[in-house]
């Protein structure tokens, strides 16, 4: 159990997360989420904590402790950040006079080339909605894939930030914090303007009886195609823009093009898609035979 001073220092740091550093819903749950256990494990206050406290909770955590459940590096990693976060928040407002996180270090963590769709699975999802009876549903998911939107960014996304003439939607406030503008295909144009004809949407683009939508909403949108489809792979909104991604980088778009159509802070994580392009040219050179 948490005592109710840790309670309050909680809150106010989730307040910190929201209205200071404008992190998303989800950072802010995984955060909030991750730092509850840690204090729930060591049961101190955090002028109390020490670097030994930190490295005690990450080793319970690696054997499954804290989760009751094998994690991996990624997971561990994200922890050391929420703690990073949580204790500098600390420092910063005097209750500690050192961030007892500063010199642990994450793991290193072994990059794994994201899983995608062919373009012909692409087509598939998108066209297994019908486009007279199931147009929200159709519109929304060829808006993931085109656009290359993360479900916030969709959930998000309003009616003044889809422009038809030129072609573009804004991404206001994506992840990091960053706007941006991506290009709407023309192959898809035609779609979205018959949406916004037909649904009329007042405040956001795909609305759910006047509010957004609901990122559960979209992903059974999502899974749903998948399985009219007859897809078996394991799909969910974010195939869609790792999709996006990699059929820009296969078609010799820029790295740094990408990077700026999908938001992201660094080119590194960018990056990891270019491994998609190689495994590729790999694939072709073992088809030579002699």
């Amino acid at each position: 159990m948490i005592d109710i001073q840790i309670t309050r220092i909680l809150r106010t740091f989730e307040d910190y997360l929201v209205h200071v550093r404008r992190s998303s819903d989800n950072t802010v749950k995984a955060y909030m989420k991750d730092i509850r256990r840690f204090f729930e494990y060591v049961q101190k206050n955090p002028n109390d904590i020490t670097r030994d406290d930190v490295e005690g909770f990450l080793k319970a955590l690696s054997k499954g402790e804290i989760t009751h459940g094998s994690v991996t590096e990624t997971t561990i990693s994200r922890y050391i950040s929420s703690l990073r976060v949580f204790f500098d928040y600390m420092t910063l407002i005097g209750a500690v006079k050192e961030n007892p996180v500063d010199r642990i270090r994450h793991p290193r963590l072994r990059k794994k080339i994201p899983s995608f769709l062919t373009i012909e699975e692409v087509r598939e999802i998108i066209n297994a909605y019908n486009e007279e009876k199931e147009l929200k549903y159709r519109t929304i998911v060829a808006t993931l894939y085109f656009c290359g939107l993360r479900v916030s960014e969709l959930c998000n996304l309003k009616v003044e930030d889809v422009s038809f003439y030129p072609a573009y939607v804004k991404v206001v406030m994506g992840k990091g914090n960053k706007d941006r503008l991506v290009p709407i295909s023309d192959n898809i144009v035609p779609l979205l303007e018959k949406y916004e004809k037909e649904y009329k949407p007042k405040v956001y683009f795909f609305e759910n009886t006047g509010r957004s939508l609901a990122p559960s909403t979209v992903f059974r949108i999502v899974k749903r195609a998948a399985k009219k489809a007859g897809i078996t792979k394991d799909i969910h909104p974010h195939t869609l823009r790792h999709s996006f991604a990699t059929h820009l980088i296969m078609n010799n778009v820029n790295v740094k093009i990408v990077q700026e159509l999908l938001g992201h802070s660094n080119l590194s994580t960018t990056s990891i898609y270019l491994h998609v392009a190689d495994k590729e040219k790999f694939d072709a050179v073992k088809r030579l035979v002699i």
